[in-house]
């Protein structure tokens, strides 16, 4: 066997997943070799023989250089996506009449929200590319679910997915209207779900938001904003070490709509760790009774029954935070939410216990923070 030969034997031996992209680039350098081949002089011996196997050796190697590139594309669309603002479009308050399920309506203000441009590099160093070594695709039903990239910190996670069906996604609803208020949701006449929880004790609430840009009829690209929090319900505190993010896929045995008690034991469940990475770095800021919270450059937590003046139950409920505010030494804040100016700068947030738990829309810069003003009480970050 000749060094050519063999180069080309040990790449095509190589166990890689490659993306549709690299795919038809494969296919398409094929079809240019045999097109060459079949217009090139007519040749024989052993050399012509050689320089084919070298130009298949060389073209496939190319083609597998693509992956990294692929999913490195895929990172970039993460964080714009994910912390971007290139497919989100900043919102002024608005107050609308709704239905109120009764017969009639209600008025309700949506928040205004903001959106901030990311600088790529500067995320890349705070926050990296992701946890995920390769995407995660699974086929359920006629839906194909693929998840391209995901992050996590002990108090939130990011998410990045698309969910594909030829005619027609039907598993996931949400357009413009979800994204500004409680997120996309799942249809009750599929029988399937999925959602995201960990090794250990902890489930994930969230908000799906969909890039209405960039999707189509038939593929929702989409960015989830999780809050971990504790499944019995009795602790505030977020993940533990060597606690990992999981994927959770149920199959129903009828549509959810249908489903009845006596179904439940029907229900099949696969689990897919996503990561096995360390999670971001938490900073954590503890005063005792004068004030407690946790930060990251992607979510914040504040304990609401310290230094507040609000008791503990009172602190369990999230509408007891009227202000949260990000002070930078450079004299610029962000304000994270707003009760009083209807604003609501944030990916998702969440009561756990006394712990009100924002998952960040940007990303923060940790080392620049000075203070944090939490309703009418600034609390040194040093």
């Amino acid at each position: 066997m000749t060094l050519s030969e063999k180069l080309l034997e040990e790449i095509l031996e190589r166990d890689i997943q490659i993306s549709d992209v690299v795919n038809d680039r494969i296919n398409d350098t094929y079809k240019m070799l045999e097109t060459a081949q079949m217009n090139a002089p007519k040749h024989t011996g052993r050399k012509k023989k050689r320089h084919s196997y070298v130009a298949a050796a060389i073209a496939i190697t190319a083609c597998l250089i693509v992956p990294g590139a692929v999913y490195a594309a895929a990172n970039s669309d993460f964080l714009e996506g994910m912390f971007g603002n290139a497919t989100k479009k900043s919102t002024p308050a608005v107050t609308k009449d709704i239905d109120n399920g009764k017969g009639g309506t209600v008025s309700v203000t949506i928040p205004s929200h903001e959106y901030v441009s990311v600088d790529p590099e500067k995320a890349k160093d705070l926050v990296g590319e992701g946890s995920m070594s390769k995407p995660v695709e699974k086929k359920l039903g006629e839906h194909t679910l693929r998840i391209e990239n995901f992050i996590y910190d002990s108090n939130s996670a990011f998410m990045y997915f698309t969910l594909e069906r030829k005619g027609g996604v039907t598993m996931l609803q949400g357009n413009g209207d979800t994204n500004s208020a409680k997120g996309a949701f799942f249809s009750e006449d599929e029988l399937y779900r999925f959602s995201v929880e960990t090794t250990k004790n902890h489930f994930a609430a969230e908000k799906i938001y969909i890039d209405t840009e960039k999707s189509t009829e038939d593929k929702l690209y989409c960015y989830s904003y999780m809050i971990w929090a504790d499944k019995t319900g009795e602790s505030n505190a977020g993940l533990v070490e060597k606690e990992y993010p999981v994927l959770e896929i149920m199959e129903y045995p009828c549509p959810v709509a249908e489903l009845k008690e006596e179904d439940y034991d029907k229900i099949k469940t696969e689990k897919i760790t996503l990561t096995e990475k360390e999670p971001l770095a938490v900073q954590k800021v503890d005063l005792k009774e004068k004030g407690y919270f946790e930060y990251s450059p992607v979510s914040i937590s504040v304990d609401l029954s310290r230094g507040t003046g609000i008791s503990k139950g009172e602190a369990e409920d999230p509408v007891n935070l009227t202000h949260l505010e990000i002070k930078y030494k450079n004299g610029s804040s962000c304000i994270i939410s707003d009760a009083e100016k209807n604003i609501e700068n944030s990916g998702y947030v969440c009561g756990v216990g006394t712990m009100y738990k924002t998952a960040y829309d940007r990303i923060v810069d940790i080392n620049e923070i000075k203070e944090i003003i939490l309703n009418d009480i600034t609390i040194p970050v040093k």
